[in-house]
C-alpha cells in the first residue's frame, strides 16, 4: 500500500512539473511572437523610408545639374505621450522633402499600437554613409504581458 502511494506521489509530481513546463512554453511563445510582430514592423518602417527614398534618387538620375530636395528625415516625426495619439511630425529641415512622412508615420505608429500592447516608438537618425541619406536607429518598446509584466523592446538600425 505505501508503495503504491509514493508512486502515485511521484507521479502526481511529475504532472504537475509537465503542466508548468506546459505554461512556461505557451508564455515564451507569446513573447516570441509579440517580438516576431515588432521585427515585421521595424522591416514595414525601413520598408516606407526607403520608398521615400526612391523619388529623390529618381530625380537624380533625370536632372542631374538642378538642385535636388534631399530625402525626408523621418526621425522629425516623435511618438506621441498619450497613448492611441498618432506622432507629430515637425517640419523638415535643411531642404528635405516631405513627401507622405506624416501619412507613413501615423499610419505605421497606429498599426504598431494594434499589434502591441502599449507600444511605443524611439527613432533616431545619424548621417549615413551616402550624402544626405539618413542612418536610422529604431527602438520599438512594449508591454510584455506574460513575462512578469516587463517591458520588451526591440532595436534594428535602419539604413
Amino acid at each position: 500500500m505505501i508503495e503504491v502511494m509514493v508512486s502515485l506521489f511521484i507521479i502526481a509530481l511529475g504532472l504537475l512539473g509537465l503542466a508548468a513546463l506546459q505554461s512556461r512554453t505557451l508564455m515564451y511563445n507569446q513573447s516570441a511572437y509579440q517580438r516576431t510582430i515588432a521585427a515585421d514592423l521595424a522591416n514595414d518602417l525601413a520598408e516606407r523610408i526607403r520608398a521615400n527614398r526612391t523619388p529623390i534618387l529618381q530625380d537624380a538620375e533625370a536632372a542631374a545639374d538642378a538642385p535636388l530636395p534631399m530625402p525626408p528625415d523621418f526621425s522629425r516625426c516623435t511618438a506621441a505621450t498619450l497613448a492611441q495619439t498618432p506622432p507629430v511630425c515637425n517640419v523638415q529641415l535643411g531642404g528635405r522633402a516631405t513627401y507622405l512622412v506624416e501619412g507613413d508615420m501615423i499610419e505605421w505608429y497606429l498599426t504598431l499600437q494594434n499589434q502591441l500592447p502599449g507600444a511605443n516608438f524611439v527613432l533616431l537618425a545619424a548621417p549615413g554613409a551616402s550624402a544626405g541619406f539618413l542612418r536610422y536607429t529604431l527602438t520599438l518598446t512594449w508591454q510584455d504581458d506574460h513575462m512578469a509584466a516587463t517591458a520588451s523592446n526591440y532595436s534594428v538600425v535602419i539604413e
